[in-house]
């Protein structure tokens, strides 16, 4: 250490406690919907968050038509279909029910409008 220096002070954790003030810059002052100094506003597309299709059809827009629909549902063999035949075949029971209950089955809504595939709610 050279003559004049003052000790660094000892080392101290300091976890979770905010940092003493004057060490980050403060936010400036912004009024609500005015965009910061230096930035530009620019419109964005629209958003649209639809529900979660399921089991039952839904109100959604369709993303091919643009229209704002109700979904037609048609329940289809899938994964858990194939999965209960399967366990139902290797004790030795009827493997062809699962094919009957709709609950087992994959659910597809489609566009009343164009006919298009929207959505597919699989079970599994």
């Amino acid at each position: 250490m050279d003559k004049g220096e003052e000790p660094a002070p000892p080392y101290t954790a300091n976890y979770g406690a905010a940092p003493p003030p004057g060490m980050y810059p403060q936010p400036g002052f912004i009024p609500a919907g005015a965009p910061p100094a230096g930035y530009q506003a620019v419109q964005t597309g629209q958003v649209i968050v639809t529900p979660a299709l399921q089991d039952i059809p839904g109100q959604t827009v369709c993303p091919h038509c643009q229209q704002s629909v109700t979904t037609t549902t048609v329940f289809k063999p899938g994964l858990l279909t194939w999965a209960v035949c399967g366990g139902l075949a290797f004790v030795g029971c009827c493997c062809w029910i699962p094919f009957c209950i709709d609950a087992c089955k994959d659910v597809e809504h489609s566009c009343p409008s164009c006919h298009s595939v929207i959505h597919i709610h699989k079970r599994m």
